[in-house]
């Protein structure tokens, strides 16, 4: 029973502890829509000896590495959420250059519709556009099938 209700200290360590708070202070304090590259987390790790020894002294440079980036991905989609409504207009348009080129715009990481509300815009229209891309394929398939014989009527082409 004693062991039962001891605390383990390795059990919960990439929760908010105090040896991260500065990781995520740093993460949150980033200006930038992108996810952040292992250069800069490096160099930042740099700048600061004192919070990199403690982190490498009880994580490997992998999984440091990879935790950074899915706490990253979580301040970015919260910021997301923040913005709401707000720049849907924005994220969604395709803008035109002045070589007449487009630029699509570049998707934030992991944007799923099971956490956006249905009646949301995005929502919508994310599964609006979902249905015309499966109308697309299903008529692609139509054309095609007509090109390229199913396996069993190739069978039958060979014997005849």
């Amino acid at each position: 029973d004693k062991d039962a209700n001891q605390f383990d200290p390795n059990h919960a360590r990439f929760q908010r502890t105090d040896q991260w708070m500065p990781v995520y202070s740093w993460l949150e304090s980033l200006d930038t829509d992108e996810l952040i590259k292992s250069k800069d987390i490096l160099d930042w790790l740099s700048e600061n000896p004192e919070i990199r020894e403690q982190l490498y002294s009880r994580h490997s440079r992998y999984h440091l590495m990879h935790y950074i980036k899915k706490c990253h991905v979580k301040i970015l989609k919260r910021k997301e959420k923040k913005k709401g409504l707000k720049s849907t207009n924005k994220t969604n348009s395709v803008r035109v250059q002045k070589t007449g080129t487009t630029k699509l715009p570049v998707p934030l990481p992991c944007t799923t519709l099971n956490n956006l509300p249905k009646d949301s815009d995005i929502y919508i229209a994310k599964r609006n556009e979902a249905y015309h891309k499966y109308e697309i394929l299903v008529e692609l398939e139509k054309q095609l099938s007509t090109l390229f014989p199913k396996r069993e009527n190739l069978n039958n082409l060979k014997e005849s």
